[in-house]
């Protein structure tokens, strides 16, 4: 219908609901624990990080990315004691504000806070099958519904990762050989789908024009698959995101486009 707004809710309500569904959901099941002093410690140090720094700028509160954001680091890494899981928190939201360049995050918040504790603090991991392989169908329906509420041109960044990933995955088992089975396997990582689906689709540290956007995820995937196979890493694209997003402000500057934004313009 003619005049019909094609975008009537944040899609940030859709992440949320996703990822507390996915955290109740594993630990009803049993498929993971998370105790009570890590979700408490992670919520806590992600809202009073952002009650600080908008206090400090004089902004507007507005825990919705907060929220997306814990719930990213909850589902994605763990750790010996809820005090690193707190640091990442602290220093994902805090990211935001400190790492910024042309009013821009340079770093995705949840990947950098992420990547930065995993790599000085030995006792913090991120488990790749937790959930088991069968949570694969029901992130990628989540995935497809967030395609749905913001088209696909939004989620670019997202589909070229998944399909350039996808393609390196077979051609390797190709090569060498392997059976169908083992490309399969590695894809059907909960990991990685919610940081394909929560992560890369986040629309101020990914590429504003549609060009960009597909070099950008494509590129990810193929550093992710050089990190995983030459030297090894477990959970390597998102050390390939974290070392990748400074390039967003050189693709911005080659390929000039409008910005992709989910009707958010203040700094947060």
């Amino acid at each position: 219908m003619p005049g019909f707004p094609r975008r009537q809710i944040d899609p940030r309500y859709y992440q949320a609901a996703v990822q507390l569904g996915l955290l109740i959901w594993g630990t009803a099941l049993g498929y993971f624990v998370v105790p009570a002093a890590h979700i408490l410690a992670v919520l806590t140090a992600a809202a009073l990080t952002q009650w600080a720094f908008t206090r400090f700028h004089g902004l507007r509160l507005n825990l919705l990315s907060t929220l997306n954001t814990a719930l990213s680091i909850l589902l994605l890494l763990h750790a010996a004691h809820w005090g690193w899981l707190a640091l990442a928190a602290l220093l994902s939201v805090g990211s935001k504000f400190l790492l910024r360049l042309q009013n821009r995050h340079i770093f995705n918040p949840s990947n950098i806070g992420i990547v930065l504790v995993l790599l000085t603090v030995d006792a913090s991991w991120v488990a790749h099958g937790k959930w088991g392989h069968a949570i694969w169908l029901a992130l990628l329906l989540a995935g497809a519904g967030l395609i749905l509420l913001l088209g696909w041109k939004q989620m670019t960044t997202s589909l070229a990762f998944l399909l350039s990933y996808t393609l390196l995955l077979l051609t390797r088992a190709f090569w060498l050989g392997d059976p169908l089975a083992i490309p399969l396997h590695q894809l059907q990582n909960g990991a990685l789908l919610i940081f394909v689906f929560f992560m890369l689709s986040d629309p101020m540290t990914t590429p504003e024009k549609l060009s960009g956007r597909i070099i950008y995820g494509s590129w990810v995937a193929l550093f992710a698959a050089w990190l995983q196979f030459q030297w090894f890493i477990p959970n390597a694209f998102l050390y390939a995101l974290a070392c990748s997003s400074p390039l967003v402000l050189l693709i911005n500057y080659k390929f000039k486009g409008s910005r992709f934004a989910w009707g958010i313009r203040r700094m947060e």
